[in-house]
């Protein structure tokens, strides 16, 4: 587990309360910039504000701030005040899937990069005062040697900028907040995938957009897509297989499974994902994933009651973006 986050000496942050000094209620209409702004002031507590806060780990259970968090690659998170602009220096990473997602304070992708080099954020570009950016870093977690070579590449990443400035966020209301958080989690349950739920304001659906608003950072389709699934029989003691074969895309698939909350649930197998990377391959170089059942299974997850899991395509091909190609289903043991 990553070490606890050492303060910033960078980081102040002012709460900004309405004229009546109460706190300011949170609607559908402003939901996801304030459950953004809850996540900077958290990503900034940790020591991310005007610089990068590195994830050595696989992202520990004790802080998924967002719901649906991988287990594929190491996390690099950064919020940064616009007031002056910040440049953004991104390594090469030869083969290794390294991409960097840069958001505006209302959650709308302004940059998704995946190449080396300089990228310099303004406030005009952006649209908003603050970017949120995340940096996601592919690692085998069991080669030490590729976990070094990963933690190498996260510290590639380096930050210019004239003067930090400061993390001056609304007083949001968390009641209000946390009521609708759950009321779109439960929603959200109900998409089939997530096309047309991140991009910019021009590229979303405005409905799939406030559901996907409770994960924050998610992939417009043409670089990821994300499929929900809730399996019928999801008691956590009925097993499931699925196997997969050739999928269509240029960076990894991976299968994670959550609790009904869509957050990871701690379990004493360390078992909450397969990725087409790390996982034990048939001859025929299918992969067949056991959710639930026996431990000692190859390509094991934990499915606790009332599970769900989602499939994660990196980098896919056209046949996916558009539908013509539909990754397996799981399907119950009997």
């Amino acid at each position: 587990m990553a070490a606890e986050p050492e303060s910033d000496a960078n980081y102040q942050m002012n709460q900004q309360p309405s004229k009546d000094d109460d706190s300011v209620p949170v609607t559908w209409e402003n939901f996801p910039r304030a459950q953004l702004h809850k996540e900077m002031e958290t990503f900034a507590e940790w020591g991310g504000f005007s610089e990068f806060y590195h994830f050595r780990t696989l992202i520990p259970l004790d802080k998924q701030v967002e719901t649906l968090p991988n287990r594929d690659t190491l996390y690099s998170i950064g919020v940064f005040d616009l007031t002056e602009p910040v440049t953004i220096t991104k390594p090469d990473t030869g083969d290794r899937y390294q991409s960097m997602i840069v958001l505006n304070e209302d959650q709308y992708v302004k940059m998704f990069e995946y190449g080396p080099g300089e990228y310099t954020l303004t406030q005009d570009e952006i649209g908003t005062r603050y970017a949120a950016v995340l940096v996601r870093t592919f690692v085998d977690p069991n080669d030490p040697d590729d976990v070094e070579t990963a933690h190498g590449l996260q510290d590639g990443l380096t930050v210019s900028q004239g003067s930090v400035g400061t993390l001056e966020i609304p007083n949001w209301d968390s009641q209000s907040r946390d009521e609708l958080f759950d009321a779109i989690v439960t929603i959200g349950k109900t998409m089939d995938d997530f096309r047309g739920a991140c991009g910019d304001v021009d590229e979303v659906h405005p409905v799939k957009f406030l559901l996907q608003s409770v994960t924050t950072f998610g992939f417009p389709e043409s670089e990821a897509l994300y499929v929900p699934r809730i399996p019928d029989q999801n008691d956590g003691e009925t097993p499931h297989i699925l196997t997969v074969e050739d999928v269509p895309v240029n960076g990894f698939w991976s299968i994670t499974v959550y609790n009904s909350d869509w957050y990871l649930e701690e379990n004493e197998y360390d078992a909450y994902v397969v990725n087409n990377v790390t996982a034990e391959q048939a001859d025929d170089g299918s992969v067949m994933v056991h959710f639930g059942g026996d431990p000692d299974q190859p390509n094991f997850i934990y499915t606790p009651e009332e599970w769900n899991y989602v499939i994660r395509l990196y980098q896919p091909h056209e046949e996916i973006i558009d539908g013509s190609y539909q990754f397996p289903e799981s399907q119950p043991v009997e």
